[in-house]
């Protein structure tokens, strides 16, 4: 039986080093998922059962970093800030600071939050057929926003997308703009919030 590949050691690797790549903002995902797969293959406690219990736990150590390095590499936001701890030794400054180019829709979508959450307050205390027959037409308006601004955000972060490409290309050619890759990491941090913020009131819509 083959003894576990060869990793670098759970604590001390990269994301980027558990797969032998470079740090980058951008990632051939179908690649990275190829790679996944091998070395989840290649390291799965099973294939060590056989080994004295100090070497198994090593294993087990390793797969464990495979899966949280995929998990880190596969997510646009969790990537760049792994990135940007990297490169600056430090994690991103603990403000709230929105970034440039997104408040109107971070005001939008936060008007439109806090509509839905008064209409389900409201819905709850309504007695009798005709109370909650005046607030359908309510619900119906809210779950088409919600929708929208989904798209919205959606299409924001094609936007994203283009612009983690251009950081990419100058960072691949030796350009490290931390405060670029911190103001991208910031703006996708973002937009995961509003999905989820959307997404829950969505669900909770259609369940109405």
């Amino acid at each position: 039986m083959s003894e576990p590949a060869s990793a670098p050691a759970a604590s001390t690797a990269s994301a980027f080093a558990v797969f032998g790549l470079e740090p980058r903002p951008l990632l051939d995902q179908d690649a990275l998922k190829e790679q996944f797969a091998r070395a989840t293959a290649e390291n799965h406690p099973d294939r060590f059962a056989h080994l004295p219990e100090a070497e198994k736990v090593v294993a087990e150590a390793r797969y464990t970093a495979i899966n949280r390095a995929f998990q880190t590499l596969r997510d646009s936001k969790e990537r760049l800030l792994h990135l940007f701890e990297l490169d600056t030794g430090a994690k991103p400054r603990d403000i709230m600071r929105i970034p440039p180019g997104t408040m109107d829709l971070f005001v939008e979508i936060g008007q439109a939050c806090q509509a839905a959450d008064t209409y389900f307050k409201d819905k709850a205390e309504a007695f009798g057929a005709l109370a909650k027959a005046k607030l359908a037409k309510t619900g119906i308006e809210l779950l088409q926003k919600l929708q929208a601004l989904a798209n919205k955000v959606n299409e924001w972060e094609k936007g994203l997308d283009a612009e983690m490409a251009a950081l990419d290309a100058r960072w691949i050619a030796g350009d490290h703009q931390s405060a670029a890759l911190e103001t991208l990491y910031r703006k996708f941090s973002y937009s995961a919030r509003w999905k989820q913020q959307l997404d829950e009131r969505i669900v909770t819509l259609f369940a109405d």
